[in-house]
Formats: structure tokens, C-alpha cells, sequence
């Protein structure tokens, strides 16, 4: 590991010193801070941490062992910078940015960023602690421990500041709610945008200017939430339930998005410097789940890793592993019972390089990366 990290470092640091034009002029770093749609392996460094997903067959299409990536392969970032960030991993075949904890954090200047995000945590402090997880707020306090050391305010300027978080935080909520016309849903949105508002502008204090934010995505199309759907319409006799999306939680989500456009649009208009990007990811998420052929995928309801209905009964891993995935993960839309395969985040990865304007709001991270930035 100490080998490895060492000849990442002189690589990176000697790119970092020659590199003068193309991208990496525009964004030399990418910091991604979130749950485990984003985490590169944060969490097998925590002691007592039971989210996790360090074991087989996680990673098993990408990667010979298991890294902590909560899907089969690659996630949307990694994809990010591979395809879209071109110079560091696929011509010079440097490491994917891994987790903060792997780095040495007396260094004055990550050569390419880190990453801090924490599988099983949320935009609420709350969410996910007793998995004893990294907060948001803790993964945030992180960087501008950072920042205020590197004090490199030109490439803290430059680089993209990645936020992937929320679905955690639905999900503990449904859990408390035993009444799904509940009424309470409301405040609870509020806090969340509310929150997500906070550490963006706290990221901003500490040199952010260009963001990538994703939102929270089609909760209740995911296996894991439908087969709690099922077993509740199920015991109240509602027997025709086929596994459609679960509609609690994809109107929460729906709502959130809705008040985070509006968040977005307002922070691009009040802080100075500052663009903001978004992915709706829940529109192209729920297409795929209803519309899997059109995607290439000929299974959206059952995960590819796990067992019982929809593969959510047992969770990925948790018996033998040979036995628990499907032959071919790419033509399934759910790697476990809750996050997608490499395959969409690869998709999404290309939507938010190049997508228009029903998948990337205000614009696509080519137009931010390529010059069009607000001074």
C-alpha cells in the first residue's frame, strides 16, 4: 500500500508540475464528499463500521479485489474522471482518486483531489449514525481542514467539488412513518435542501467555485424499497402488487429535487464566482426501471447480487458469493438491493458530461469545465 501510494504521488505530482494546457489547466482537483453512491472505500478504514462493501463480489467487474465501492465496478465519479477528465487515468493510467483516509494528510496539496464520501451517510447528521459512519458535516470539516493548509486559492478555485447525498436520510425517515399519507414530509424536505444550502456555502468559504451536484434519485424503484412495499401491501391484502416503484418514497424525493433546483438556481445568483450544476438523475433513473431495453438492460426489478424476491431478501455477499450475482451485471439496472451497476453510472457519467437540459441543470459539466463560467 505505502509502495503504491508513493509512486501515485510522484506520477501525479510530476503531471501536476508539466501539464499546462487542456483540462487539467481548468481542473486540476475533484473533491467528492456524500454516501455510498459516491464512496471509493472511506469506510474500510473506519473500525466498527457496518456499512460496508469491502468484501466479494463487490468491485468484481473492474477491480480484482473488492475496494469499497458499494457497486460491481466503477462509480459516476470514477467514471467522471476517467472519461471525462481524459489525461489522468486513461493515458497515463494513474490510480482513481481514492479515499481521504488513504492519503497522507500532512501533504500540502492533494495532486488530484480525495474523496470523503461515507456509505450509509446523509445531509442529516442523524442519518446513519449508528452504522458509525462519516457525517456530511464531518467529511465537510474535513476538506477545509485541508484547505485552510494547501491555501492554493487558484486551484482551490478550479477544481469541481462533487455533493452526491439524501437518499440515506428518505429512507431513515420512511422508516419512522407508519402512515404513508403522512403529512410530514414537508418540514422534512425543507431540512434536508436547507442543510445541502449550508454545506455548499460553507465549501464556498473554503475556495469551492465549481459544484457538481447530483440529486437524490428514484429511492423507491430500488429493490430493497419495493420489497418493503410488497411486504406491507402484501400483509394488508393488497395481493396484485407486482413490484412497481414505491410511491412514498419517490414523492419525497421528487419534492426535494423540485426545492434543490430552486436552491441551485438561487446560490448560482447569490454567491460570487460560484456555478452549480445538477443532474436529475431521478427522471433517467425511474426511464430505466420502466423502460430497461431502451438502456440495454433486460432486468430492472431484482438486483443482480443478493437473494430471495427482487434479490433484496438477503443482501449482496452475505451468503456465498459465487452463488448470489448474475452472469452478466450490465444487463441488470441494480447491482445489490440498493445501488445501481457500473453500467448506469457509466451512462450517467456521459449525461453529465454532454447531456442537455432535461437531464443537466442549467447546463452539462462540459460547458462549466470548457470556459463558460460565471466571473
Amino acid at each position: 500500500m505505502a509502495k503504491s501510494l508513493l509512486i501515485w504521488w510522484t506520477i501525479s505530482s510530476l503531471i501536476w508540475q508539466v501539464v499546462g494546457e487542456g483540462i487539467i489547466e481548468h481542473v486540476p482537483a475533484m473533491f467528492i464528499f456524500g454516501d455510498s453512491l459516491a464512496d471509493a472505500g472511506t469506510n474500510n478504514f473506519i473500525p466498527n463500521c457496518t456499512a460496508r462493501a469491502d468484501f466479494s463480489p463487490y468491485g468484481v467487474s473492474s477491480f480484482l479485489n473488492p475496494t469499497g465501492r458499494f457497486t460491481n465496478g466503477l462509480t459516476v465519479f470514477d467514471f467522471i474522471e476517467r472519461d471525462a477528465f481524459v489525461i489522468a487515468a486513461t493515458q497515463l493510467e494513474l490510480p482513481l482518486i481514492p479515499p481521504y483516509r488513504e492519503l497522507p494528510f500532512n501533504q500540502s496539496i492533494y495532486s488530484y483531489g480525495a474523496n470523503f464520501a461515507s456509505g450509509g451517510s446523509g445531509l442529516l447528521d442523524s442519518t446513519g449514525l449508528q452504522k458509525r459512519v462519516v457525517k456530511l458535516s464531518d467529511q465537510i470539516s474535513k476538506f477545509e481542514e485541508f484547505s485552510r493548509r494547501a491555501g492554493q486559492k487558484l486551484y482551490l478555485r478550479n477544481s469541481l467539488y462533487c455533493i452526491s447525498s439524501g437518499g440515506n436520510d428518505i429512507s431513515a425517515f420512511i422508516e419512522t412513518q407508519f402512515n404513508l399519507s403522512s403529512k410530514t414530509n414537508t418540514p422534512f424536505i425543507s431540512s434536508l435542501v436547507n442543510t445541502n444550502g449550508r454545506y455548499i456555502q460553507r465549501l464556498h468559504r473554503a475556495g469551492a467555485r465549481k459544484f457538481l451536484i447530483l440529486d437524490i434519485s428514484a429511492v423507491g424503484c430500488t429493490p430493497s424499497a419495493r420489497l418493503k412495499a410488497y411486504l406491507l401491501l402484501h400483509n394488508s391484502s393488497f395481493l396484485k402488487y407486482n413490484g412497481e416503484c414505491e410511491i412514498f418514497g419517490n414523492g419525497i424525493a421528487l419534492g426535494y429535487n423540485i426545492a434543490l433546483k430552486k436552491l441551485v438556481d438561487h446560490l448560482n445568483e447569490k454567491l460570487h464566482g460560484v456555478n452549480i450544476i445538477l443532474l436529475n438523475s431521478y427522471q433517467y433513473l425511474e426511464k430505466m426501471f420502466y423502460y430497461g431495453k431502451t438502456f440495454g438492460f433486460s432486468e430492472t426489478k431484482s438486483a443482480c447480487c443478493g437473494s430471495g424476491m427482487f434479490r433484496a431478501n438477503v443482501s449482496c455477499g452475505q451468503t456465498n458469493p459465487t452463488d448470489q450475482y448474475c452472469d452478466d451485471p450490465d444487463t441488470h439496472l441494480f447491482w445489490d438491493a440498493i445501488h445501481p451497476t457500473q453500467k448506469v453510472y457509466s451512462i450517467f457519467s456521459k449525461e453529465i458530461w454532454g447531456g442537455n437540459s432535461s437531464v443537466m441543470h442549467p447546463f452539462n459539466l462540459s460547458t462549466l469545465i470548457l470556459g463558460m463560467n460565471k466571473q
